[in-house]
């Protein structure tokens, strides 16, 4: 005689904004590997986040998580405010008043680069760039509009297919495509970071949204490298002899603030007891792998 059957486990309904970008093609394919997620997809064509209609239809049912990766990127006051600060607030009032969990994307760039440390989650932010202000802004709203949330700090992000925001493309892609056309490439050597790989990034968020970790976590592949080193590190591992130029970043347009310092220490990551992202040099190598490239 046979006992009764478990039911099996209900699946976690999983919405990701910006589906098509290089952060939502690695979350869409990283939360696709584990059993118990459901995955919701969506483009600028399916859901407005400044509009709240939109997102009522957009997310309807309302999934038991959202990642927002949805931004704007151009130092545009009006629609940087409108889609990073305003959009956020409307998502976060829709998971409030539905239950979901809201995971939404931020940015080193919130810091004013001024320090030569990596950043901790406790540091006072101090954004310079319109950018940065918006986004900061954004975290603030969603705070004050949804108590139990994730706000992620990600810091140079680059990946497969690139940022919408980029046209599709990346730092990565662009040293590439500058060698390719035969051109002089000037990179600062005094300015410094924690690139990511955006499938590292995933696999941290599949592990940050399964233990419903709360608050601010600082997210990034280990170690800081100038953007110099980054570059140099991208030809060296795709065996390319590029005419690479060192500049600084006072030689750079100053039509926006361009901060120094904005690599982040991983203090929540800890806290939470999740693995640290390896190394930046690792997860380049990985990438230029996965394209072809090295």
């Amino acid at each position: 005689m046979t006992g009764p059957r478990e039911a099996p486990a209900r699946h976690r309904t999983l919405a990701i904004i910006g589906a098509n970008g290089q952060l939502g093609q690695a979350l869409t394919e990283v939360f696709s590997r584990p059993d118990g997620w459901r995955i919701v997809p969506l483009t600028h064509a399916d859901i407005e986040i400044t509009e709240a209609e939109s997102i009522a239809r957009a997310l309807d049912p309302a999934p038991d998580f959202l990642i927002n990766t949805a931004y704007w990127a151009d130092e545009d006051p009006v629609m940087a405010l409108r889609v990073n600060a305003l959009g956020a607030r409307r998502l976060a009032e829709f998971c409030a008043t539905h239950g979901t969990f809201l995971a939404h994307m931020s940015t080193d760039y919130v810091f004013d680069g001024e320090t030569d440390r990596s950043y901790r989650e406790t540091d006072r932010p101090n954004p310079r760039s319109v950018y940065g202000i918006s986004k900061l802004a954004g975290e603030h709203m969603v705070a004050a509009a949804l108590p139990r949330h994730l706000i992620v700090r990600i810091s140079s992000l680059y990946g497969a297919g690139g940022s919408r925001a980029k046209k599709g493309t990346s730092f990565v892609s662009d040293m590439l495509d500058m060698h390719r056309q035969g051109k002089t490439i000037r990179v600062v050597t005094d300015q410094f970071h924690s690139p990511t790989y955006a499938q590292d990034a995933a696999a941290a968020l599949v592990e940050l949204l399964g233990r419903e970790v709360t608050g601010t976590v600082h997210l990034s592949n280990s170690g800081v490298c100038s953007k110099f080193d980054f570059a140099q590190r991208v030809f060296d591992r795709a065996g390319l002899r590029a005419d690479l130029v060192p500049i600084t970043l006072a030689e750079l347009p100053q039509n926006r603030h361009w901060p120094r310092y904005t690599a982040l220490a991983h203090d929540a990551l800890h806290a939470a007891g999740i693995p640290l992202p390896r190394p930046w040099e690792e997860g380049l190598a990985a990438h230029l792998r996965r394209e072809g490239i090295a």
